[in-house]
């Protein structure tokens, strides 16, 4: 009767250990996306402000990444190993900061091997350009100054920092008004200054432009020519046909997914989750949803594509590494500008772009100046062109080659993102209100940087129509 008995415990026990064990692991699945995505969110967005752009981690902590459900995320930061880790649970990821290349997840791989993955100084230094005048340097001349209202000018540039609903903050860091190629107006928000780095999110996708411009003047990427990706090469693999342009326009008919609102979707899996290894590798096994040229889907996975292709352009990995500061950052005074890599070493052209205000004004600056810096042309002609010229399937002709365009409907040119803006405006655009616009017809840049999760709360348009009105008026009143 006993040793019934203690079979018959036995063998709850057994059963019991097994229902918690599946318990575990489900609950282990089931939170895993939340787990990963959660302590890399947290881990590299502390890492790149504050062991790359200089930031403080408690600010930072308090306004951003510490906030809502990163509360639940421990952080470690070793400033002098330059790694951050971040943890929730039993999940953990770490990052590591390496100058010039700023942070990047060790997904897929070790912290270690990623110290090895770079030889030292491969990016080259900055140069100091403090003494430099504007605008490749930061020495501003009143002489060159166009003629202009100053005092109404900062009053339009005053209502970008201002705070009308403390229930939806708008938190503009840094605005900067350039007009015929001088800076008219610059001011930033507390804590932050003409040095402070700031990430342009998908602005980046414009940087990602300008490389691939420049890879197109050396003759080593042909936009005509189907996309070099190596996961499309078997016989019969319709997304063979893909071409260079396609992926540009956001036209090739690769599925996927760009929702931020869901922990499993593509976007979010591949910025902060599993695919995070090589971004543009997992974007390249996602299946056609159409024909190339059928649709116009916006895709930040088909942007890290594009990086992965023009890596492939260059013979050594060293190469490629140092060419955003070689040839675009350096050259047109982006002294305080990097894109991070992916682990596989390949730059998330999509995302993980940082510059200081006056850097993004620059690249806007350089668009404007169709593709010339001081006399030297850095894109091929005609770049500038064919960037912002309408994708025929985007919807008011809003977009080009990784630019948002103001055109309009073809039929009806009044239906546009931008109405009080003449139809040449477009912009580079990024998550949280991150903007540069570019008005050639007013030869305006606008730069806005800031931390406006809804970006609802500033106008971005309705904002450079109020200063091409001011500019205008005060030109005028000159005369």
């Amino acid at each position: 009767m006993f040793d019934r008995q203690r079979g018959q415990i036995a063998l709850w026990l057994v059963l019991g250990m097994l229902l918690l064990a599946g318990v575990g692991w489900w609950a282990r699945g089931a939170l895993a996306p939340l787990g990963v995505v959660g302590s890399a969110n947290k881990a590299k967005l502390l890492c790149s402000a504050v062991l790359g752009a200089g930031r403080d981690a408690a600010e930072l902590l308090g306004a951003e990444v510490g906030t809502d459900q990163l509360q639940l995320v421990d952080v470690e930061l070793d400033a002098e190993r330059g790694e951050v880790v971040g943890s929730v649970l039993w999940f953990s990821e770490a990052v590591l900061y390496r100058p010039g290349l700023g942070c990047t997840r060790a997904v897929g791989t070790s912290v270690e091997a990623l110290r090895a993955q770079v030889p030292a100084a491969v990016v080259p230094e900055a140069p100091d350009l403090t003494a430099v005048p504007w605008p490749t340097g930061d020495v501003i001349d009143p002489a060159l100054m166009p003629a202009h209202d100053a005092a109404a000018l900062a009053e339009v540039v005053a209502t970008a920092f201002a705070e009308p609903d403390p229930s939806r903050p708008v938190n503009t860091r840094a605005l900067l008004v350039v007009w015929r190629g001088q800076l008219v107006a610059e001011r930033y928000g507390p804590e932050f200054d003409a040095d402070t780095p700031l990430i342009g999110w998908s602005m980046t996708k414009s940087l990602t432009n300008a490389l691939v411009g420049m890879r197109v003047l050396d003759g080593a990427l042909d936009l005509a020519a189907p996309a070099a990706v190596p996961e499309w090469q078997q016989p019969g693999d319709p997304r063979a046909a893909i071409t260079l342009d396609q992926l540009l326009r956001m036209s090739s008919g690769l599925a996927f997914t760009e929702d931020y609102g869901g922990l499993e979707s593509d976007v979010v899996t591949m910025l902060f989750g599993a695919g995070g290894h090589d971004m543009g590798g997992f974007a390249a096994t996602r299946p056609l949803a159409g024909p190339p040229d059928s649709r116009w889907y916006y895709s930040s996975g088909t942007t890290n594509l594009v990086q992965r292709i023009l890596r492939g352009s260059f013979e050594r990995h060293e190469d490629y590494l140092a060419f955003p500061a070689e040839r675009l950052f350096h050259r047109i005074g982006m002294t305080r500008s990097w894109i991070e890599p992916d682990a596989s070493g390949t730059f998330v052209g999509s995302s993980f772009g940082y510059g200081t205000g006056r850097d993004w004004a620059r690249f806007g600056l350089l668009f404007l100046q169709d593709g010339v810096w001081e006399g030297e042309r850095l894109l091929p002609e005609g770049w500038v062109a064919y960037s912002t010229t309408p994708t025929p399937l985007a919807p008011q002709g809003r977009y080009g080659a990784h630019w948002w365009l103001n055109a309009g409907d073809a039929d009806d040119p009044t239906r546009r993102p931008w109405p009080r803006l003449p139809r040449d405006a477009y912009r580079a655009s990024g998550f949280e209100g991150q903007s540069v616009m570019i008005v050639p017809s007013a030869e305006l840049v606008v730069v806005r940087l800031g931390y406006s999760p809804d970006e609802r709360v500033f106008d971005i348009g309705a904002f450079t129509a109020d200063v091409i009105d001011v500019l205008s008026r005060g030109a005028l009143a000159q005369r």
